[in-house]
């Protein structure tokens, strides 16, 4: 039997692991005095990887029924390295012993402030995954929800945002769709629409708390803007602002999100406050990003007959436009301050509604 009998046993064993991998032991390098491989792990196939973040404001009461679906989703998602962190806005110790007790491999920060989606920006800025999947703490994850979303953004680095199909709590009916613009007389709406089928489909917003986002792009873009305080179509603005840079965004029917929806009735004052709040988001968000057909334009010449006539037509409305007034120069300002678009609005909407195809 040859000295070196023990050094063919090794180096047949590694020929073989490595041609699994279509690695070609050759150029593996030797440390010359200790006559050792260095480290394979180089060599190794990197997985892809995913940070899920989850927003909660003291929520065990929410965190209880997600938690448990996060894990199994994690469970049936093994070609994937996927990691978990929970952002607490009320920085509830409760909340945090909870989770750290029943779920120990997750990790779990106190925001310094309470800035509703916002205060993701600088955890997300620190997170080195591939993709970042955000996630509000009301709702549950369909088992094959991480699969189907990271298999089609992992392939295509065009692709910014892949967003969910968010049905209600017990998986009876959609809430959510592919998200249209209707765009009139220098105003515009947002409308949703079913998928028509299993396909997936072009789409012009993601939701902020129920998508994944390619990290890199969520971060060029510094997330989340803060024009858009407290809440409400800052999710819309990021993807417009990715679209113009040629980031797309899909929506995705097969990957599912349970949505807890409140049955709690609310007081007229608050649901006004409510509706006021949502129509001056999205006066903010067109102003700031629509430029199909001369929006702009419209908007502005239009605007003196609207202060006068429109308290006729909707006061939730009416008032919405008058609270907006402060805020348009912010967003003009940063409407001036963007680079010409790679793609145009008018290009973006020949694309919204149809199949993608890449995949």
């Amino acid at each position: 039997m040859p000295k070196n009998y023990k050094s063919y046993g090794l180096n047949n064993k590694l020929t073989d692991i490595f041609n699994t991998f279509d690695v070609n032991l050759s150029t593996i390098k030797f440390n010359k005095r200790s006559n050792k491989q260095e480290s394979f792990s180089k060599y190794m196939p990197v997985k892809v990887s995913c940070s899920v973040v989850i927003l909660t404001y003291k929520g065990i009461h929410h965190l209880e029924y997600l938690l448990p679906t996060v894990r199994e989703a994690i469970n049936n998602t093994p070609g994937y390295q996927i990691d978990v962190l929970i952002v607490d806005n009320g920085c509830d110790q409760k909340t945090k012993d909870y989770t750290n007790t029943r779920f120990p491999e997750f990790d779990f920060k106190f925001s310094p402030v309470n800035d509703y989606l916002f205060s993701l920006n600088n955890f997300v800025r620190d997170i080195r995954s591939d993709y970042t999947f955000i996630l509000n703490d009301d709702m549950k994850l369909h088992p094959d929800v991480l699969n189907k979303t990271l298999d089609v953004i992992s392939k295509d680095q065009k692709l910014f945002s892949v967003t969910c199909n968010i049905m209600d709590f017990d998986g009876q009916f959609e809430t959510t769709g592919l998200r249209y613009l209707t765009i009139k007389n220098g105003w515009a709406g947002i409308t949703e629409v079913p998928a028509p089928d299993k396909n997936l489909y072009y789409t012009w917003f993601a939701g902020g708390g129920a998508a994944v986002f390619n990290t890199r792009m969520y971060n060029e873009l510094d997330g989340f803007d803060p024009l858009f305080r407290p809440a409400y179509c800052e999710d819309g603005d990021l993807s417009m602002r990715a679209w113009h840079r040629g980031w797309e965004t899909i929506y995705h029917p097969d990957a599912i999100l349970y949505h807890r929806i409140s049955a709690t009735i609310k007081d007229q004052m608050k649901e006004e406050k409510l509706s006021q709040l949502q129509n001056r988001q999205k006066i903010i968000l067109f102003v700031r990003n629509l430029r199909y057909n001369n929006f702009l334009l419209k908007f502005i010449l239009k605007l003196p007959y609207r202060l006068i006539v429109n308290w006729r037509t909707g006061k939730n409305s009416y008032f919405a436009l008058i609270k907006s007034l402060p805020i348009l120069p912010r967003a003009l300002m940063k409407r001036f301050m963007e680079n010409k678009p790679v793609l145009n609005d008018r290009e973006i909407t020949q694309l919204i509604g149809k199949k993608y195809n890449r995949y």
